[in-house]
């Protein structure tokens, strides 16, 4: 798990999660508030993800922030 701050100042946790059939998502949590959302990772194992997300700067977790869906798919994404 990593902590680390969007472009506006906002705290959030980006966590790997093993999803079903195989997929391998990164989770962000924002730590005010309840935005939830989630990124497919390259990743095969729950393992390899948590290396991965290890290798990232917050540059790079911003990036993927940005990308991310929502993980209700009826919320307003970011």
């Amino acid at each position: 798990m990593r902590d680390f701050l969007d472009t506006e100042g906002r705290h959030w946790q980006a966590a790997p999660l093993s999803a079903s059939y195989g997929q391998m998502l990164l989770v962000f949590s924002a730590l005010e508030g309840d935005a939830i959302l989630h990124q497919q990772m390259a990743a095969d194992t729950l393992a390899q993800a948590e290396e991965e997300l290890a290798q990232l700067d917050d540059g790079a977790l911003r990036a993927l922030l940005q990308q991310a869906q929502p993980w209700d798919y009826g919320a307003k994404k970011l």
